[in-house]
């Protein structure tokens, strides 16, 4: 009974784990020129590589710290 318990307890901490990660759409490929941090909300501001205006879009702080200002996205989110 004891392991059946748990089981399902160490079940819920992964499925409450799982549930946690934050998944933000991915901007478009170009060049950061900007990082806007809003309380707990993160943001890069990107000159895209096929022309047209820059575009705002908010990414976890990992992605935040990971991408500085003049490098290329998404590449810096990758390495």
């Amino acid at each position: 009974m004891r392991r059946l318990a748990a089981a399902l307890l160490v079940m819920t901490a992964f499925a409450s784990l799982a549930g946690c990660a934050q998944d933000f759409d991915r901007g478009p490929d170009g060049q950061v020129s900007d990082k806007v941090k809003d309380g707990k909300k993160f943001y890069l501001v990107v000159k895209p590589t096929k022309g047209g205006e820059e575009k705002k879009f908010r990414v976890s702080k990992y992605d935040y710290h990971d991408c500085n200002r003049g490098s290329k996205y998404p590449k810096c989110v990758d390495d």
